[in-house]
């Protein structure tokens, strides 16, 4: 599954470009920060444009499954503030 250079695997999110699952975000994180791949530098967009991103695959994964999915990581609380 993709999601604008993110893609979401078995095990884990990983850079389409690279396959890596690192991500770089700067010190002072705020919406607008530039989020990018901690290997090749590939730019996958804001903070907040990630966070969507992110809470999308997980949503698509999770609709084929009968139990719901619970995150406790910041990236998915986009979900909870929608």
């Amino acid at each position: 599954m993709s999601t604008d250079g993110i893609a979401l695997k078995q095990d884990g999110f990983h850079c389409e470009d690279c396959g890596s699952p690192g991500v770089s975000i700067p010190h002072t994180l705020s919406d607008a920060s530039v989020v990018c791949c901690a290997n090749c530098g590939l730019s996958l967009g804001s903070w907040a444009e990630y966070r969507r991103r992110i809470d999308r695959a997980l949503m698509a994964e999770q609709a084929g499954k009968a139990r719901r999915l619970i995150v406790a990581d910041p990236v998915g609380s986009v979900l909870a503030e929608a």
